[in-house]
């Protein structure tokens, strides 16, 4: 299925998926989309806490992410704290400094997300988290995933998600569902959800990056950020733990500044049918 506001972009609904929509609950608009981001995963964190905290992110906010962002919103969406997910990170990199990061990457962060997240992560996800993916045959197109039949099948789209050719394994593609596909965040960068809003969060800044219509990104604070090197050099090998906790802060901040000019009671609607929602912006 295409979605009907990125035609390019497919949205992959099988015949169960169709009728699981059927009974997809109410939902809270707007949703949120996470970027890839690296191993700045901490950055989307810091966001992710503080937009729970004051409200903006509810049980049933529509979320979707890619490669780290898809990470952030399978956290969110398993109810876990994002205090208990920065520790679960820090786990990862001390491996990662230890051991190394290229061609491993794949292979340790499984085995944190197994361990981290809970029997049900894809129950609470389906409907709600929305996993892109890179499909390369014939030619590379984003895809959206939305239902999951296991806590596997979830594990597995974040991870093909996150697939940087050569990095987190040594090959240069993955396989998902029978296809060939690489890292989301080259199509996707930041994925539509289906609320009829989405607010844009951008572990980099964005406006370096020729990015418009981001809600939330280093650029709400740039008196108070790492420099761009610094973030481009941390989204690659992973950053001491004093980092993590100052990446995670940033991001905290940054929701602040934009809260401050995008008031809870304005932004977050009630709760209304997926139904008359339409497709994502």
């Amino acid at each position: 299925m295409k979605d009907e506001i990125e035609p390019d972009v497919i949205w992959e609904q099988r015949v169960k998926d169709v009728e699981a929509e059927k009974e997809r609950k109410v939902v809270t608009s707007p949703g949120f989309s996470f970027s890839a981001a690296g191993l700045l995963f901490p950055y989307h964190l810091g966001v992710a806490q503080y937009l729970i905290e004051k409200g903006y992110i509810k049980e049933t906010t529509p979320l979707a992410g890619s490669s780290a962002g898809a990470i952030v919103c399978a956290v969110i969406a398993s109810g876990a704290t994002m205090q208990d997910a920065l520790k679960a990170t820090k786990i990862l990199a001390e491996d990662c400094r230890l051991k190394g990061t290229a061609f491993r990457l794949g292979a340790v962060l499984r085995d944190v997300l197994y361990k981290f997240l809970p029997d049900d992560v894809h129950t609470r996800s389906n409907g709600r988290v929305r996993v892109a993916v890179t499909q390369i045959l014939w030619k590379p197109k984003g895809l959206l995933v939305d239902q999951f039949d296991s806590k596997e099948d979830l594990i597995n789209a974040v991870i093909t998600s996150s697939f940087v050719p050569g990095y987190l394994a040594p090959r240069p593609a993955t396989m998902y569902r029978n296809r060939l596909c690489i890292d989301g965040g080259l199509t996707l960068f930041m994925p539509p959800t289906f609320a009829s809003k989405t607010v844009r969060v951008c572990a980099f800044p964005a406006a370096r990056l020729g990015l418009e219509g981001i809600g939330i990104s280093p650029d709400c604070n740039p008196e108070n950020r790492a420099s761009p090197r610094e973030l481009f050099n941390w989204s690659l090998e992973p950053a001491e733990d004093h980092i993590l906790d100052r990446l995670f802060e940033l991001g905290y901040l940054d929701a602040a500044v934009w809260a401050a000019e995008n008031p809870v009671y304005k932004v977050v609607e009630d709760s209304i049918p997926t139904a008359e929602n339409g497709s994502a912006n």
